[in-house]
């Protein structure tokens, strides 16, 4: 039973599959599907299916995402976060620096010799510009910037053909120049705009910029210096004293909107900036433009390389007067740029000083006890062999007086009285009057100058140091020194500062003394020696200043160069001290390299000393030796007898009551609008008459000595600023 094989049975009305299938062919013959489209279609729905399940999954996996990202931002929206939120007040704000104010310059009497001023700048966006518009505007961008065209199309069409978006064109422009620029320039925009074609962006503007301003143009100018772009010291003073100058910072924070436009400032916890602190100066302005005008004449006598003069005060070690040429104008961006007009040739060369050592090596021998003024010295009439070599002097002389041989300037008998005070303390006295170390000024590149060593020295190195070659000593140095004489021995230590002022409160920087040097009376000695200098028959005749004695020194010093000393260069230079029985000042002028005329320094240099001079007793009051009186002739018996007496006095008449002195202080200037009002000078005292006209910007020529006598323009004239004004005294 199990393993026989079930039979069909037809039930009634039902057929068997074999003739379901045929039945179904013979009714539908159509619609009959072979077996390879039945098994393309059952592919084509194996892949529905696979779609539909990976879309399910891609579906759930951007679910899972964005449930993922709202999670975050949940977070991010409703915790805090210190970073982030740092992060997002900066996309909304940004900072900016602000400095306060630079300090001004002044010199003693407070005439301004540096400032900072806000005057237009002019910025250009040639990457916006039409060509056709920088055309039109070309002329006066070049009137504006003074530069030429060439200079101002490489600006605004590098050759790389990328313009920039911003620059700047010219700081310190003319502001009337510029407000004129701006009304023909916003009139043609305003016309673009009814134009309905207004530029997206501004093509040119001008910005108000603080700048640092020179009003006495060259005067002092290498002494004096300049700022950088970023109104930091560049050089000079203002590179010396940038930490008093310049002003603290602090920075402000600005709003800004998604598109970075400002919509809103303020300042941030930090304390606002100060501004800088003005420093008055030691120099004296109207000095210091009269040893320029005197240096200038040398210069034209005799066409020198470089030529340098210093004036200092003898009984603080102030500087007056510091004057260099060549010399630039630092408002002048070109000039700044050209470093020899702005070189101080007086601290930083150092040269071979030549005769004008000799009375320091006197001095360090009479100090010591080895010489007397009267003592004799055998200069062996102009020719003397030593180590070899021969000392020879341009005035031969035979036997004559350490006075002499100052007056006569003898290489050959400084030379023995430096060998009788021996290297060691020959060279410890010449460091302490200042040479071989530095001043203490603190200007970039001062040299300390060159001084041997006084231990190993031979006997031909001290004969020529003592007249002053084979060692080098800066212009400063050697008014110091020569100071030190006029000083009573005292070396006082110099400095450029007087005082600084912040706030209204006056710091004073007060005199430093160095070192006493030697005695007093040596020191009085010797300057009476330097006397002879400019007497009759001295190497200085040229230096005198009528009214005054001068004590002091020629040098002529020959140059060194690649084998050993030039045969036609020198370096003629005279110091002295004025007025030689009541010193005063110092006056130290170098002229390097004359290239005409004579070489020498009494004739080079002595007449620009000269001229400094004059100027210099009568503008600090200095009064003029008094001039001698004969006494009376005696009165004979003969005259005795006959004499007629005198007759009586006349009644005294009532005296009108005396007039009211006249002011004192610097003289004071009017303003009309622009210009000044001239006042009337008669009674002033020639400081206070300098001191005001200087202080205004006024040229002062200064003619005679005495009281003044005539003043051009009169009293009530108007006056430009920078106008001249003559003086005559009598």
């Amino acid at each position: 039973m199990m393993g026989r094989k079930p039979t069909l049975q037809r039930l009634p009305g039902a057929r068997l599959p074999g003739e379901n299938r045929a039945a179904h062919r013979a009714t539908t013959p159509s619609k009959w599907i072979p077996a390879s489209a039945r098994a393309s279609r059952e592919q084509e729905q194996s892949q529905l299916r696979d779609g539909i399940a990976r879309m399910r999954q891609l579906l759930g996996g951007l679910g899972l995402v964005a449930a993922v990202l709202t999670g975050r931002a949940f977070w991010v929206m409703n915790l805090p976060h210190e970073a982030i939120e740092t992060r997002a007040a900066g996309q909304g704000t940004r900072a900016t620096e602000k400095h306060g104010e630079r300090g001004d310059l002044l010199d003693r009497t407070g005439r301004v010799l540096a400032t900072t001023v806000h005057l237009p700048a002019l910025y250009a966006n040639p990457r916006q510009m039409p060509r056709d518009e920088m055309e039109r505007w070309l002329p006066d961008v070049v009137r504006l910037t003074g530069r030429d065209e060439a200079w101002v199309r490489a600006r605004m069409m590098p050759a790389d053909g990328r313009p920039p978006a911003e620059i700047r064109l010219a700081a310190g422009v003319d502001p009337e120049a510029a407000n004129e620029f701006l009304g023909r320039y916003n009139a043609h925009i305003e016309a673009l705009k009814n134009a309905k074609t207004p530029p997206k962006q501004q093509w040119l503007w001008i910005h108000q910029e603080p700048t640092r301003v020179y009003p006495g143009r060259e005067l002092g100018a290498p002494l004096i210096g300049f700022v950088d772009a970023l109104e930091n010291g560049g050089a000079g003073l203002e590179k010396v004293l940038d930490r008093e100058l310049r002003g603290e910072s602090y920075r402000v924070l600005v709003e800004q909107d998604r598109k970075g436009y400002s919509v809103g400032a303020g300042a941030d916890e930090s304390r606002l900036a100060r501004d800088g602190h003005t420093v008055r100066l030691t120099i004296d302005a109207s000095l210091q433009d009269t040893v320029e005008d005197a240096l200038m004449r040398a210069v034209e006598a005799s066409r020198p390389e470089t030529a340098f003069a210093v004036v200092m005060d003898v009984r603080t070690g102030g500087i007056l007067a510091m004057a260099n040429w060549p010399s630039g104008n630092p408002n002048d961006f070109v000039q700044r740029g050209k470093a020899e007009l702005f070189k101080n040739h007086a601290v930083m060369d150092q040269i071979e000083p030549g005769s004008v050592m000799k009375p320091f090596v006197v001095a360090a021998a009479m100090e010591e006890g080895l010489v007397t003024p009267e003592r004799l010295i055998d200069c062996k009439n102009g020719h003397w062999a030593i180590g070899g070599k021969v000392i020879n002097d341009d005035h031969p002389k035979g036997v004559i007086s350490v006075t002499e041989v100052i007056k006569y300037s003898s290489n050959i008998g400084t030379a023995q009285i430096g060998l009788e005070v021996g290297g060691a303390r020959l060279f410890k006295y010449l460091k302490q009057f200042g040479f071989g170390r530095r001043t203490g000024l603190g200007f970039p590149g001062e040299t300390a100058g060159t001084l041997r060593n006084g231990e190993t020295a031979t006997p031909l190195d001290v004969a020529n140091t003592s007249f002053g070659q084979g060692m080098t000593a800066t212009p400063v140095q050697l008014a110091a020194a020569t100071a030190a004489l006029a000083n009573d021995g005292m070396r006082m230590q110099p400095y450029l500062v007087d005082a600084t002022v912040e706030s209204g409160v006056v710091t004073r920087h007060e005199p430093r003394e160095d070192r006493q040097v030697v005695s007093p009376e040596v020191a009085r000695t010797v300057l009476a020696m330097m006397q002879t200098v400019t007497e009759e028959g001295g190497t200085g005749t040229k230096a005198r200043v009528p009214g005054y004695k001068v004590a002091g020194k020629t040098g002529t010093a020959q140059k060194a160069d690649k084998t050993g000393y030039s045969a036609t260069k020198r370096i003629g230079s005279f110091v002295g001290v004025l007025p030689a029985d009541r010193p005063e000042i110092v006056i130290a002028v170098s002229i390097d390299t004359p290239t005409v005329g004579s070489k020498y320094g009494g004739i080079v240099a002595g007449p620009a000393f000269a001229e400094i001079g004059a100027f210099a007793m009568r503008y600090l009051g200095v009064p003029p030796d008094p001039e001698p009186v004969e006494p009376p002739a005696p009165l004979t018996p003969e005259a005795a007898a006959g004499a007629v007496p005198e007759p009586a006095a006349a009644p005294a008449r009532p005296t009108k009551p005396a007039a009211a002195p006249p002011p004192s202080g610097p003289v004071q200037l009017e303003r009309e609008g622009a210009n000044l009002l001239m006042p009337d000078l008669k009674g002033r005292a020639m400081r206070d008459v300098l001191a005001g006209l200087g202080a205004a910007g006024l040229r002062v020529d200064v003619q005679g000595s005495g009281k003044l006598v005539e003043q051009t323009p009169a009293a009530g004239s108007i006056l430009a600023p920078g106008s001249t004004v003559t003086i005559r005294f009598q």
